[in-house]
Parts: C-alpha cells; sequence; structure tokens
C-alpha cells in the first residue's frame, strides 16, 4: 500500500485516517487503529512518518486504555519505534521506560510479553547500551520475576509429570537455548520445500483456524506438550533478555541482582528457587562466568548446596561448575 498512484499517495489519505481511530468508541476500533499504524513502522513508511509525532502521542493517549488488547499494540508499536525510530522515544524515554515496566508487570500475560520484548530489543541494539544502562536497577529484577513459572508453565509440568515412569523420547530431553540473537524467533520450525505454513495467519500475524477445520483441530497430549514447550511466552523473553543484558552490561548486572538471586535461590519456594537457576543459565555467558559472585552463586547450584527442586522442570542452560566459570 505504500506507493504513489497517478500521483497521490493513498496512505497520505489512510494514516489521518487511522489516527482519528485511535480515539474511536470501540475498544476493538481503536486496536485495529493502533496495529494498522504499527504496520508501516518497520517499514520506513513516509506517510507514516510524517505524523510520527502524532502517532507518538496517539500511544501516550491510549497507554492506559482499558481494554488489553489496544494496551498490547501500544507496547507492540514502541517496540517497533525502538527498532526504527529509536531518537523519537529518546527525549521522553524515562517516562517510556516505566510505562513499559509498569507493562512488563501487567495481569494480561499478552500485554506483559510485548512489553517484555521492549527490553529485548533494547539490550540488543549496542548503540543504545548508554541508555539502557541507568535503566538497569529497575529492569533486572522485573525481568527476573517474570521468569517465575506462570499458570500454563504449570499444566504443562503437572501433565510432565504424570508419565514420569515414561522413558523419554529424544525431543523431551533435547536441550533449548536462550538465544543472544533476536530471541523473539525463538525455536521457529523453518518452512521447507515451499510448503504452506501450519497455520493461517491473522492480519497482525496470529495464527488463524478455519471455522470448516475447527473440528479437526485437536491436540492430543504429546503434541500439546511439545507446542507449550517451544511456544515463545513471558517466562522465555525474559530470560533472553536477561541473557543479552549478562553480554552487554555483565558484573554490573550481576551486581544488580545479587540481592534478589539470593532470595530466589534460597527461598522456601520451588518455583522461586527455580527461577532464580534459570536466570544463572541465561546468564551464563561471556565474561560473567568469571565474575567471582556468579562462579558462587553458581557452583552452589551445581553441588546441591540450594535445595532440591521438585517436578521435572526443564532448564535452557547446563550450569557452570567452579572448574569451569
Amino acid at each position: 500500500m505504500d506507493v504513489e498512484i497517478n500521483g497521490t499517495r493513498p496512505l497520505d489519505f489512510m494514516i489521518p485516517k487511522f489516527l482519528i481511530l485511535t480515539e474511536h468508541p470501540s475498544s476493538k476500533m481503536r486496536s485495529h487503529a493502533v496495529a494498522c499504524l504499527s504496520y508501516f513502522v518497520p517499514i520506513n513508511c513516509q506517510s507514516l512518518y510524517v505524523h510520527i509525532d502524532a502517532f507518538i502521542a496517539s500511544l501516550f493517549k491510549r497507554a492506559s486504555d482499558d481494554d488489553p488488547a489496544v494496551r498490547r499494540h501500544v507496547c507492540q508499536a514502541l517496540v517497533l519505534l525502538l527498532a526504527a525510530r529509536p531518537e523519537k522515544l529518546m527525549p521522553e524515554m524515562s517516562n517510556v521506560a516505566e510505562y513499559m515496566l509498569w507493562s512488563t508487570k501487567d495481569r494480561n500475560e499478552n500485554v506483559a510479553l510485548e512489553a517484555c520484548e521492549f527490553w529485548l530489543t533494547f539490550a540488543e541494539d549496542s548503540d543504545l547500551a548508554p541508555y539502557l544502562f541507568p535503566l538497569l536497577v529497575k529492569v533486572a529484577p522485573v525481568l527476573l520475576d517474570c521468569m517465575v513459572y506462570g499458570e500454563d508453565d504449570l499444566l504443562w509440568l503437572e501433565g510432565d509429570a504424570e508419565d514420569a515412569a515414561v522413558p523419554d523420547k529424544e525431543t523431551d530431553i533435547k536441550p533449548r537455548h536462550y538465544s543472544g540473537g533476536k530471541g523473539h524467533e525463538y525455536e521457529r520450525e523453518p518452512e521447507t520445500n515451499g510448503s504452506e505454513p501450519s497455520g493461517k495467519r491473522g492480519a497482525y500475524g496470529e495464527e488463524t483456524i478455519n471455522s470448516d477445520d475447527e473440528d479437526d483441530y485437536e491436540l492430543d497430549d504429546d503434541d500439546f506438550a511439545d507446542e507449550m514447550s517451544t511456544e515463545w511466552n513471558l517466562r522465555k523473553c525474559a530470560a533472553a533478555a536477561l541473557d543479552v543484558l549478562a553480554v552487554r552490561f555483565g558484573a554490573d548486572l550481576m551486581n544488580v541482582l545479587l540481592g534478589p538471586l539470593k532470595e530466589k535461590l534460597w527461598s522456601e519456594d520451588w518455583l522461586q528457587r527455580e527461577s532464580g537457576i534459570l536466570a544463572l543459565g541465561a546468564m551464563a555467558e561471556g565474561e560473567l562466568r568469571q565474575d567471582g559472585v556468579f562462579a558462587i552463586a553458581a557452583d552452589d547450584v551445581s553441588t546441591g548446596q540450594v535445595a532440591s527442586i521438585p517436578s521435572n522442570p526443564i532448564w535452557s542452560h547446563s550450569f557452570p561448575t567452579s572448574s569451569t566459570c
């Protein structure tokens, strides 16, 4: 749509209309309007960039919208703007950061996940490191809290515990890693031989199911477990962000997280302990392995000084022992 037809650009007329619709009484219309505008950010659409200040202002207006779908698309738009036009957010970064921190703790996991993507995108851009460093003391503990198992994860683990006596398949025990690269592309299966994708996509990338196929769309237990284990979620996004932060800031990150990590590793709640161990695994990259505090904490885990964890959760890294740190 970002084309010129007979000397005119349709988007020059459509973008202002979308901006008006961000204040529509219907939350669905507001959500769609923000989503449509966001679509044109990564493609450097000049018709949008002419109105980019008005677009950012509309995002701020919708930041506290009652509808979580609207807030989710606001967060998504801010992530895209950070990646494509970070200079437009920097003057208001203190306010944007506070909003994204608040949204990362949103009760709606879809909102929280989109907000968490903001920190992953922020960390991945080395040019933005000077702007991110002052926020580290606030961001890192929030990411750590996001790594505690959610309700859906626990349901998956309970199902895994029920077949504890059944020998594991190779795919069950294959290690999964949080990448320091584009973590939000986690474990996506490639499409091969030009075949059609496994599911149809909606206007904003979501997978949809044809009504004709709904009766046939039933996952057996194994398929459900595989889907749950590879699905990109808040916990994995937070771990990926912490991974990149560890590479970017090293010992500075460990200094920020030392207190919170101690509380989690020696907590009475196994969920808190598990999230602390996952955090150590996520941070086991680069120069941080040489950090003395990290080595002690990791050694406590590997030698069994941290209390055991029930069930059979899958962790994403092997933890370095004192001999490898």
